[in-house]
């Protein structure tokens, strides 16, 4: 659990009108062998261990950066339709929870919406880093839906 600090809370939004249905974003998600391909920012890798997208369920695996170095992550989700995933990082070093929306645009698009909550106490000085990995994961997200 978070210490309560005087730091406030924090979010980093991401928003992107992709050329896909809401239902090939979300199949692109809910797939675990395609979602291996596609997460994390540009150069990592990944390992999953556990991949339960239901209420309740798990997501356990191993993002790996260029350098080899290993990052382990645990999640669980709390909500879990083809219209909206909201999920708990369960890690101290990251305390927050991630609501990814997909919403019908027009034509066929999708617009993409990645909200990441900080709890309070948490470094608000991850917020660039993490707009810019969460924009390198919807290139890699769009380049793979476009490989298909």
């Amino acid at each position: 659990m978070t210490e309560i600090t005087d730091t406030p809370a924090f979010e980093v939004i991401n928003t992107r009108r992709l050329s896909f249905s809401p239902a090939q974003v979300f199949q692109a998600f809910k797939d675990p062998e395609q979602l291996q391909i596609w997460w994390g920012p540009e150069g990592f890798t990944n390992r999953f261990e556990t991949f339960d997208l239901r209420v309740g369920g798990s997501w356990l695996f191993t993002m790996i950066n260029e350098n080899d170095r290993e990052f382990p992550i645990v999640k669980e989700f709390i909500e879990v339709t083809p219209q909206r995933i909201i999920m708990k990082h369960i890690q101290p070093m990251h305390d927050f929870v991630m609501t990814i929306t997909f919403q019908p645009g027009p034509d066929e698009t999708t617009d993409l919406t990645w909200i990441m909550d900080f709890a309070p106490g948490q470094d608000d000085g991850l917020a660039t880093f993490l707009h810019a990995a969460n924009e390198q994961n919807f290139d890699r997200l769009e380049a793979h839906l476009n490989s298909l």
